[in-house]
């Protein structure tokens, strides 16, 4: 099998390219370069042989890649490169790129663990980790606004946009039907939904979600008065958001969510007021560590 690695034209990929070559040696590999989404994903397409794609880079990178791997054998390996990187936290807990690469290797066949995710439909795409609605969105969409500070890494990104939006922030009201019913109707601070654990950067919004089970996992926070929202995010650090009052869980096989605001997918903007989820099951062969 060959292994294939796809990678962008930056200096954190092409600091990454040295380690590949020196951990892949004996392997079959072989590095693409593309900046361009739609030249990646024509590339996977017609590959013409049964391959395994590292994807190197964060949620949004992934969500671009598996667009074109979805219902195929390819195996896909997920390369931690990216801002947030929080679908490769539910995988595995090693964060240093070039040590997951390593540890991927040592294994054999049988030793890896691939299954078939499910992933969630989305209007016409797939996604893979979270879509979300309310301040976490506006946190997502504007968390590449923020200027380079030096000496903070880009993973506390998030941190920087949360103390910058936080206060700016308007509510939103967000309805959601499953099933034709209706389980939520309100403001809300918060509104996500999970195929995988965390989201935002590292906050593991719902512990529970579990990538194989077949389920989504919904959150929402009921609107709270702004002085109120840091309480909120330090109670969601500390994983202290279940059982209050206003707050919401929800484990659902499809879902419709009507919001005004423009939702976040996998670090991706995206903007329709009506979304529909599906779940498709076992479509994505994944290598995970657990």
């Amino acid at each position: 099998m060959k292994h294939i690695f796809m990678m962008k034209y930056t200096k954190k990929h092409h600091d990454f390219e040295k380690s590949i070559h020196g951990i892949m040696q004996s392997y079959d590999y072989e590095i693409v370069y593309r900046n361009c989404l739609a030249d990646s994903q024509k590339f996977i397409k017609e590959f013409p042989h049964l391959a395994r794609f590292y994807i190197v880079g964060g949620d949004g990178t992934v969500h671009g890649f598996i667009q074109d791997l979805v219902d195929s054998e390819h195996e896909v390996v997920v390369i931690p490169l990216g801002t947030g990187n929080d679908f490769c936290r539910t995988l595995t807990s090693q964060k240093n790129p070039v040590e997951l690469l390593k540890e991927s290797l040592k294994y054999s066949a049988q030793k890896i663990v691939l299954f078939r995710s499910r992933i969630i439909q989305l209007n016409d795409s797939y996604f893979i980790n979270a879509a979300c609605f309310g301040l976490d969105s506006v946190i997502a969409n504007h968390v590449h606004d923020t200027p380079h500070i030096p000496f903070i890494p880009d993973s506390k990104s998030y941190i920087i946009s949360i103390l910058q939006n936080t206060l700016k922030y308007g509510h939103h009201s967000v309805t959601i039907f499953s099933d034709h019913h209706l389980i939520y109707q309100g403001e809300m601070i918060l509104c996500t939904v999970n195929n995988a654990q965390y989201y935002g950067g590292g906050f593991q919004i719902v512990p529970h979600a579990d990538i194989q089970d077949g389920y989504m996992d919904i959150c929402v926070v009921d609107k709270v008065p702004k002085w109120k929202i840091p309480y909120m995010v330090e109670r969601l650090v500390r994983h202290k958001l279940a059982g209050r009052k206003d707050v919401h869980y929800f484990r659902v096989k499809n879902a419709n969510v009507i919001c005004s605001y423009n939702c976040n997918v996998d670090g991706e903007e995206v903007s329709y007021g009506h979304y529909h989820f599906l779940i498709k099951p076992r479509c994505l062969n994944v290598v995970t560590f657990q």
